[in-house]
Parts: structure tokens; C-alpha cells; sequence
């Protein structure tokens, strides 16, 4: 009697860990949320938003790894602003778009690099932030308020259909 109570215990123990685990899995950044605050915030005007299916011709993320995406860029400036959040569609995804985002940061630093230092010292600040399934990169001169909208914004709860 004392093993079954054990056991039955054991078991009861098992399934809230998991529970809990499951409960921190359904919170996720609302990027649509960031995406209008950055905009407010900035007073950003004529901004062209990138469709989730063009992100595999500009940055090589494929949109199978894509469960949604808030993307943007301007042309204002001599360092345009390039906003890209992707949730990925799960946690093997995620290191297959950090990757890529990596890759555009190295591309755009290396671009700078060679013909204006004011933008090369932006791009050598700028980073690629993870949270939960959501990475982002902000490729701009006010991509540190632009992270901290991104970090600042309450999470939401994701519901599975």
C-alpha cells in the first residue's frame, strides 16, 4: 500500500512539473504590439512592411520555420531602418533564423564598414535578441529603444488550436 501511494504520488509530482513547464511555453512577445509601439514611439513614417513569404529572397529564413512574422523597413536616411521579428513555428526553428539574422548583421556591418564609420559604429551595437520562440533583429540608428519596446512588452498568451 505505501509503494502504490508512493508511486501514485511520484506520478502527481511528475504531471505538475509539467505543467508548469507547459504554462511558460504559451507566454510569447506580441511582436505586432512592439511593431506599432516602435512605430508610435518614433513617429515612423512611410513604413514598407515584408510579407513572412518574402523573407526567405531577403534574409534566407524559410517559411516553414515562420508561425508569424512583423517586418519592416524605411528608406529614410543613409542607415534605413530594418526591423525583423520572426516567431518561429517551433524551438528547432529558432537557431535556423538566428543564424540568418546573424548572417544580415555581419552583411550590414561589413557594408558599412567600408564607406561610413558613424554607420559601422551603429552596426557594430546592434544584435540579435532571442526571446522565448521570437528573434529579432533591429537594424537601425534607434535600435536601442526599439529593444527596449521589444523587452518591455507585455507577453501574451498563446492559445493552441
Amino acid at each position: 500500500m505505501k509503494r502504490l501511494i508512493g508511486a501514485v504520488l511520484a506520478l502527481m509530482m511528475i504531471f505538475a512539473l509539467c505543467a508548469c513547464s507547459d504554462s511558460n511555453d504559451n507566454t510569447a512577445v506580441d511582436i505586432a504590439s512592439v511593431k506599432a509601439e516602435i512605430i508610435s514611439e518614433l513617429k515612423m513614417d512611410g513604413t514598407m512592411d515584408i510579407d513572412s513569404s518574402r523573407l526567405l529572397d531577403l534574409y534566407g529564413i524559410e517559411e516553414a520555420w515562420i508561425a508569424d512574422s512583423q517586418c519592416f523597413v524605411t528608406m529614410d536616411g543613409v542607415f534605413p531602418d530594418e526591423v525583423i521579428m520572426v516567431r518561429a513555428a517551433d524551438k528547432s526553428a529558432v537557431s535556423k533564423i538566428e543564424e540568418k539574422l546573424e548572417a544580415r548583421l555581419s552583411e550590414v556591418k561589413v557594408q558599412s564598414q567600408s564607406y561610413d564609420p558613424e554607420n559601422y559604429a551603429i552596426a557594430q551595437e546592434c544584435e540579435v535578441i532571442t526571446h522565448g520562440t521570437v528573434v529579432a533583429l533591429f537594424l537601425s540608428p534607434d535600435h536601442q529603444v526599439m529593444e527596449k519596446i521589444f523587452e518591455t512588452t507585455p507577453d501574451v498568451e498563446i492559445t493552441q488550436g
